[in-house]
């Protein structure tokens, strides 16, 4: 075929799509009317879930009022929504509602959800491909770090269990609070099993967990106080992974099991090379279902599993960034007796004349020999 052959309209969909997403919203107007077939794509449902929608809430309240009765009218999704404000301007119940309305537009049906506090950004996702779908974001126009900023933060992070009563996963980053009722409203979620929440950091332990969360199967609490594990009464809690700020070990297991120890999977990361690993290991007789463990960022000396229970019943041991004093710990095969998966993953191990270097799979041979019925395996196996 010649060049003199080809034709605009001889594009397939998707790529006329690709090409007008290129054109302001104006010119998108102008384009519907230059023929049928691209009034076809532009009005297509497919097409108008691609729009973005900006909405100033630096308004006068009557105009806000008027903005939010058009978009409660109005049964046009928008792939991606922008709602600029000062955020040291106050919360007035006219902004808060077209927030509201835009999150409900947002959440309705949606099974994952991404809030990052910190941008104020809401995205939603496709559970089985995790792709990021529609957006909705708050920018700041003039100040940041503001009292208001933290009440929208609470508000929005309640319109999102408001009305995504379906929701499956939801993932709060960025949090950097420490209200402890700020997280209440996620009980309302019933039918939620993925929860994963970083920088939350309350510090008074409430005298019931005030999170009831009766489906959920993975929680994870990443740069959290101690105090956050007693926030979530969680019957059927599968996996629990949680990275602690705090540097005292006891305390940190002390909290954990008063509240979960039903889990399967435990994953403990640590800051703190200070960490007594091997009180961790006493622990572990509080989780009776626990098979895998998963310890990170802690010193391991050679007697580390001296307070191990030789009842436990871990398959499953896996070091993050650890520092070893020796490969072959004491009692690794005399007291991990059900072990069938060892994995070593960014470790150190020490050395007398040169101090650590990274575990070679020269370093695990030994293990492989001892541990017959074991994978010994190194992160990049």
């Amino acid at each position: 075929m010649s060049a003199g052959d080809l034709h605009f309209n001889d594009l397939p969909f998707e790529l006329v799509c690709e090409i007008f997403d290129y054109l302001p919203l104006p010119d998108i107007k102008n384009a519907s009317i230059v023929c049928r077939r691209w009034n076809a794509i532009i009005f297509s449902e497919v097409y108008i879930h691609r729009f973005r929608l900006q909405v100033n809430l630096d308004h006068s309240l009557p105009v806000l009022k008027q903005m939010a009765q058009l978009l409660e009218a109005s049964d046009r999704e928008y792939y991606s929504v922008v709602l600029r404000a000062n955020l040291g301007s106050p919360l007035t119940e006219a902004r808060l509602r077209i927030v509201k309305l835009m999150i409900r537009l947002l959440a309705y049906r949606s099974e994952s959800l991404y809030f990052n506090m910190a941008d104020f950004r809401i995205e939603s996702c496709i559970s089985e491909r995790l792709l990021r779908g529609r957006k909705l974001q708050v920018i700041d126009t003039r100040a940041k770090y503001i009292p208001l900023g933290m009440g929208l933060k609470e508000s929005m992070l309640a319109a999102i269990c408001e009305y995504a009563a379906d929701l499956v996963d939801l993932v709060i980053a960025e949090m950097n609070i420490n209200n402890p009722k700020a997280l209440v409203p996620l009980s309302s979620l019933k039918h939620l099993k993925l929860l994963l929440i970083s920088d939350y950091y309350p510090y008074v332990k409430p005298p019931e967990p005030p999170i009831h969360l009766p489906n959920l199967e993975n929680l994870s609490l990443i740069k959290v106080t101690d105090e956050s594990c007693h926030y979530f009464r969680v019957d059927n809690l599968k996996r629990f992974f949680i990275h602690s700020t705090g540097t005292d070990a006891p305390r940190t297991m002390d909290f954990i099991t008063q509240n979960i120890t039903r889990v399967n999977r435990l994953c403990l990361h640590f800051t703190a090379r200070s960490i007594q690993a091997d009180v961790i290991f006493g622990w572990l007789d509080r989780f009776p279902n626990l098979l895998a463990l998963e310890l990170a960022g802690v010193a391991l000396p050679v007697d580390v599993l001296k307070h191990l229970s030789p009842a436990n019943r871990l398959q499953k041991l896996i070091f993050v960034s650890c520092q070893l004093e020796a490969i072959q710990l004491d009692g690794l095969g005399e007291k991990l007796t059900h072990l069938r998966q060892l994995c070593f993953d960014g470790c150190s191990l020490f050395h007398r004349q040169s101090g650590f270097h990274p575990v070679h799979y020269d370093d695990i041979e030994e293990l492989r020999q001892i541990l017959p019925c074991c994978r010994v395996m190194l992160d990049y196996d």
